[in-house]
């Protein structure tokens, strides 16, 4: 791990896993996050796709990696397909959840006030799903940097899994622990970025002011 932390080829490669985790869970919060909602919003969508969604999200993100591999090689474009289609489940059902456990008695308070739409989804809405909403990114972040890892390790893009394949077709079991290990470390970074991020944007929340 030393001698790792001195070689430009590994901080190359970690930024790469950095960068392709990013604009995963990026592409992830927006998709998940806007379709969630709106199927959680109304009931026709929700009675709608609730099979698409149970059988699309046990189909396991590994098994797409030839098919990625097929259509756009050994690249980035090819792990942000796997992790697209495996890490955006929770925080899509998790929004999905948060559209359907809105209070009745809080739509009625608004219907008396008369507010418009842009307040109300701002005020009333937002506030009550982004508890939910912020619980299933935690989960969605951590499991994007799982399928970053899966397929720069399977598919050979760019990143620090690529490398731990390397070091493991070289039988350089030290240097292949190491990067396994750097690997882990970046996953905790992540949880304790997105906990904190968590806990700053809901600071005004019951469970985050009685936790302190």
């Amino acid at each position: 791990m030393i001698s790792l932390v001195g070689q430009g080829q590994f901080w190359t490669a970690l930024l790469d896993t950095g960068v392709t985790w990013a604009i995963g869970l990026a592409m992830c919060s927006l998709v998940g996050t806007a379709v969630g909602l709106f199927v959680g919003s109304n009931r026709f969508a929700s009675r709608s796709t609730r099979f698409a969604f149970d059988f699309m999200r046990t189909i396991p993100p590994v098994a797409l990696v030839p098919l990625a591999l097929l259509l756009y090689g050994p690249t980035r474009a090819m792990v942000l397909l796997l992790v697209i289609s495996g890490a955006v489940w929770p925080l899509l059902i998790q929004s999905v959840y948060a559209a359907q456990q809105q209070e009745a008695l809080l739509g009625d308070v608004a219907k008396s006030f008369r507010l418009n739409r842009r307040t109300r989804f701002l005020h009333i809405f937002w506030p009550s799903c982004l508890p939910f909403v912020l619980s299933g990114l935690r989960v969605t972040g951590t499991i994007c940097l799982l399928l970053t890892v899966s397929g720069e390790l399977l598919g050979g893009a760019p990143g620090i899994g690529a490398e731990i394949q390397l070091a493991l077709n070289a039988v350089d079991n030290p240097r292949m622990y190491a990067e396994v290990g750097a690997a882990a470390l970046l996953g905790v970074a992540v949880n304790v970025v997105l906990g904190a991020l968590r806990t700053r944007v809901l600071r005004w929340h019951p469970s985050v002011r009685g936790g302190r």
